[in-house]
């Protein structure tokens, strides 16, 4: 499938994020009214949404952290500078840990493929590549569907995780990786996410537990195993795991408080970066007490009818205090 085919694919499934009806695109030179919604009794259908460089700004911002005014404003720009500068390189390398990410990757586009050839994925918090997830961007035959709240390359729609701008049913797989703590209501957006997915749709999720404020006033909420897992409750358990361990938190742990000594997490980057070998003592690590201690999980689900009930949820807990 050629770009343009793609874009009129994706066109297709768009819905007003407020009441899920069907929008379209309007004259060019509307001035901020790329799209509006077809249902006349829901107020977006006055209000209309713009397009940032042809990015629709699918968001109703009544009803989100986002601002229009200042999205508009910015052009869709985030609010803080992702590149990568030389001190986030050299951290990212000396940090980097043995983590199933690359291979759960593997595994998510194997399992989208059992229901469909081609089939498509949502990815939310997709404004850039996440770790270890190049897979996905490698592989021809999947539709990529990135969403975030600030535009970028690989952002086909700004949006709000909490109000999917998308049909129901419209995608068979969804990838969220590190973005769960930043929403404010997560089971908002895992409903959400289990709306918009095919019958037996599959998510990944990737969400940190022992991690320290990383994203300022855009940072709410963290994860242990099983509360990630009551969280996905409606899906069946494919696997569920950790993906960085407690050396991963000694080593953020130490990069905070220094910091906070010299005021500067710069310095506790640096700092935190000469230890970066207490990373190797994690292949040590036991199981269940590393589940206890965790940097970060994951879940890899399939959409289901079913629902995990609250008892099942205590004889799902993998810790070592049994």
């Amino acid at each position: 499938m050629n770009s343009v085919a793609k874009k009129l694919s994706v066109q297709a499934l768009l819905r007003c994020p407020r009441c899920k009806s069907r929008i379209e695109a309007v004259e060019e030179g509307a001035p901020g009214r790329a799209f509006v919604c077809k249902d006349p009794n829901c107020e977006l259908s006055q209000a209309g949404f713009p397009a940032l460089d042809g990015v629709p700004l699918l968001v109703d911002f009544d009803n989100s952290v986002l601002s229009r005014e200042e999205v508009q404003l910015t052009a869709g720009s985030s609010y803080k500078d992702r590149s990568m500068g030389f001190l986030q390189k050299v951290h990212g390398f000396f940090w980097r840990s043995d983590s199933p990410t690359a291979s759960n990757a593997d595994r998510f586009i194997a399992e989208v493929k059992r229901l469909d050839a081609r089939p498509t994925i949502l990815i939310i918090g997709g404004g850039a590549i996440g770790s270890d997830a190049d897979a996905l961007y490698r592989d021809p035959d999947l539709t990529l569907i990135g969403t975030d709240v600030y535009k970028s390359d690989l952002t086909v729609i700004i949006a709000d995780g909490h109000q999917l701008p998308l049909a129901s049913g419209a995608v068979h797989g969804v990838w969220i990786q590190a973005v769960l703590e930043h929403v404010l209501t997560p089971e908002q957006v895992v409903a959400e996410i289990y709306r918009v997915l095919v019958p037996d749709g599959v998510v990944y999720a990737e969400t940190p537990f022992m991690q320290q404020v990383h994203e300022g006033a855009y940072d709410f909420t963290r994860f242990t195993l099983s509360g990630h897992r009551w969280l996905f409750r409606h899906f069946e358990e494919i696997d569920g795991g950790i993906t960085r361990g407690p050396a991963i938190v000694m080593l953020w742990s130490i990069r905070y408080f220094v910091g906070s000594l010299f005021g500067s997490y710069k310095i506790g980057t640096m700092a935190a970066t000469g230890l970066f070998w207490l990373r190797y003592f994690e292949r040590l690590s036991k199981r269940a007490h590393a589940a206890d201690g965790a940097s970060a999980v994951y879940f890899l689900g399939r959409r289901s009818a079913r629902t995990l009930k609250p008892k099942d949820i205590i004889a799902y807990y993998k810790g070592a205090q049994q």
